[in-house]
């Protein structure tokens, strides 16, 4: 049997992401939500925190861009094809609600007198004056590379290779050059000095 706050958590997820999403053509799964747009991908990821229990829970929102080209060149260890529902980590363009509200890392808390109404208003504003809108200007390929340009690797939450990846397999090989040689030039460990290379000769930025 479900605890109140597992119960107000829930009514948070239909109330406040759910209703919202699904008319937007948001497929759910669990407490994660997905759209794709042609060759982008758009996640949101409802993410409860390790320390909390049944009856105190604690959340944060989690968003990413999703670039199927980055996906098989990294992530594809079992040579399958692209996954139906991509998870949030997995994705290319990665921000926590806090970072899109430019304030510190944001967690919400659920416990049996919070007033869950408020926090369903409060993600309808999460979701309508900065989660989507970040979408919007993120909903194509050329808008992703565009973002790409200006984005500092932790600023994405994403692995150091990631912009060499795409520039790589999008063929912007001045700009995975550029990429490659930063790498090269931060004195890499011995190991991720081999994946840099193995990266290099695959688009041919070995001299």
């Amino acid at each position: 049997m479900k605890t109140i706050s597992q119960i107000k958590f829930d009514r948070i997820i239909k109330n406040g992401f759910h209703e919202i999403l699904k008319p937007l053509g948001f497929k759910k799964k669990a407490n994660n939500f997905y759209l794709k747009l042609g060759n982008i991908g758009q996640i949101i990821n409802v993410q409860k925190s390790q320390f909390g229990d049944k009856h105190s829970i604690r959340f944060t929102i989690n968003t990413g861009i999703f670039v199927p080209e980055y996906w098989l060149a990294f992530y594809n260890y079992s040579n399958k094809g692209l996954p139906d529902y991509p998870k949030e980590p997995e994705c290319l363009i990665r921000k926590r609600i806090g970072d899109l509200r430019n304030q510190h890392d944001t967690w919400y808390d659920i416990e049996e007198q919070t007033d869950e109404q408020q926090l369903i208003n409060e993600m309808k504003k999460n979701l309508t004056n900065f989660i989507l809108p970040n979408f919007d200007r993120l909903n194509s390929t050329k808008k992703m590379l565009q973002e790409l340009d200006k984005l500092d690797k932790a600023d994405m939450r994403m692995t150091p290779l990631g912009k060499l990846i795409v520039y790589g397999e999008f063929k912007q090989f001045d700009k995975a050059k550029r990429e490659y040689e930063e790498l090269m030039n931060d004195k890499p460990t011995p190991q991720f000095l081999i994946t840099i290379r193995e990266y290099g000769q695959k688009y041919g930025l070995e001299k």
